[in-house]
């Protein structure tokens, strides 16, 4: 049960977003207040108000910080991006729970004593909030993280971010994952799950030790995309740190971040921009066809567990209990294809003598399948994966070559959307990222065409000094850094 300070923790939040937002340049307000509520608010609860559906973690800073951007920066954020293609997914992911309720008006029988109950419009309301909440980190980052300079902005934050979440995450590796539930009176999910190999994972504040290991994996690669980009005197150090994630992802004790990073990294520091933006647009588009091909049964799913047993024969069976899971969820999926079953578990799988659950769900996608059809699926994973696919068309249109910053940060946030098949590991990072690289898009299709976009390389810091110096940004008075 959580404490009073967890209550006090979620409760405040706003007020320290507002500090941020009166005391910061928006930039830094948007990054910071994002990224310090998910890693430092307690996970696994949220405010319950009346009449009202809970605020988590995920929606207090976005949705707050929507209202300031409006309030204190005098700047309303729309929610449609400009593409048209764009607009017709974020309509889709906010009328989709309407539709989900009308489409799901019937209670389900399980046996006699387990009805569930037939959705209703306060049920749509609450599922609305959950997409605003992050649709709104999505706008936030989009209108305000639009142009080269606020890209690397929230690249080096990300990577500032975790080299200082590493200190909680060594302790919890070395003392066991119990930080949340010392300060916050309660751990936020199944403490057998974050013992492997005879040892433990890390969690902190985050959902689970998976959450943890993928965003490390993103931030070690995003630190070799900036030591690509950075003047020879400051390289160096974002080898080093990238370096250092890699060594604390291994002590993560997650298989496939640390396939993700090894994969990726030779990519991200050897490959031309253009390769690099191949690849993301190629997982871009396994991404958005992946509901399809794993119902037509074209993934070898077979072989995936063979070379999974070649590693451990613990991984396969895991990975067969996953795809044996995928294909019972998905069939059932496939009775309401078009706008899903909705919560109360309707999308789940249960016994009929017992009525209890008897599926695991793991995947974003299938979860998304289950919960808003294939509709909701596409409105959800369309709006994220749309920079990716825009990216190349943009430079086209701009008349300027591919360059390394954006496609290195396509390549990742493509990672993270890959991690989402196996995994549900999507966080307001992921929203944030998608957010600033279509921003960063549509920046470039402002520009005539053949015109450089006014980024100046960044500057080796001044004798003396703090290495991140200037990463939240400078007020007219000189700079000021939250580290």
């Amino acid at each position: 049960m959580p404490n009073s300070l967890a209550v006090l923790m979620m409760t405040s939040w706003p007020f320290v977003t507002l500090a941020m937002y009166l005391r910061l340049p928006p930039r830094s307000a948007v990054i910071w207040s994002i990224l310090a509520g998910y890693m430092l608010l307690p996970a696994g609860m949220s405010l319950d108000l009346p009449a009202l559906p809970g605020l988590s973690k995920h929606s207090i800073p976005s949705l707050f910080g929507y209202f300031f951007a409006w309030m204190v920066l005098g700047r309303r954020i729309p929610l449609f991006p400009a593409s048209r293609i764009g607009r017709v997914f974020a309509v889709v992911l906010l009328a989709g729970p309407f539709l989900t309720v009308l489409t799901n008006g019937d209670p389900i029988y399980i046996n006699s004593d387990k009805v569930l109950p037939a959705l209703r419009l306060y049920d749509a309301a609450s599922m609305v909030v959950g997409q605003l909440g992050f649709l709104c980190i999505w706008a936030l980052s989009r209108e305000i993280l639009n142009d080269a300079a606020a890209l690397r902005q929230l690249l080096m934050a990300l990577v500032v971010a975790f080299l200082c979440y590493t200190l909680p995450m060594l302790y919890e590796v070395r003392m066991s994952p119990q930080l949340h539930i010392r300060i916050y009176g309660f751990f936020q999910h199944d403490f057998a799950q974050m013992m492997r190999q005879g040892g433990f994972r890390p969690i902190v504040f985050l959902e689970h030790g998976l959450w943890i290991a993928i965003l490390t994996s993103m931030s070690a690669m995003l630190a070799v995309v900036l030591a690509r980009t950075a003047p020879p005197e400051t390289a160096g150090r974002w080898r080093l740190a990238a370096v250092y994630l890699l060594a604390v992802l291994v002590l993560c004790k997650s298989m496939a971040a640390l396939i993700y990073a090894a994969l990726m990294i030779p990519l991200l520091a050897l490959a031309g921009a253009r390769r690099i933006l191949n690849a993301a647009m190629l997982m871009a588009v396994l991404i958005l066809s992946y509901p399809t091909l794993r119902t037509l049964d074209v993934i070898p799913t077979d072989r995936l567990i063979e070379a999974a047993a070649r590693v451990s024969e613990e991984r396969a069976q895991s990975l067969e209990f996953r795809f044996d899971n995928e294909d019972a969820l998905l069939a059932h999926a496939m009775r309401r294809p078009a706008f899903g079953w909705g919560g109360w578990e309707r999308s789940s799988i249960h016994d009929p003598a017992s009525g209890e659950t008897v599926s695991t769900t793991d995947g974003l996608w299938v979860i998304a399948m289950g919960y808003s059809g294939f509709f909701g699926f596409l409105a959800q994973f369309g709006l994220l994966v749309l920079p990716i696919l825009l990216l190349g068309r943009a430079y086209r249109a701009a008349g300027r070559p591919v360059e390394i910053l954006p496609a290195g940060a396509a390549l990742v946030l493509a990672v993270n959307l890959v991690d989402l098949l196996p995994n549900a590991t999507i966080s307001p990072f992921t929203w944030m990222f998608s957010g600033a690289m279509l921003g960063y898009v549509e920046s470039l299709r402002r520009l005539p065409e053949g015109q450089a976009e006014a980024e100046p390389r960044p500057a080796a810091p001044r004798r003396g000094a703090p290495a991140w110096s200037g990463l939240v940004g400078q007020l007219p008075q000189g700079p000021r850094s939250l580290l």
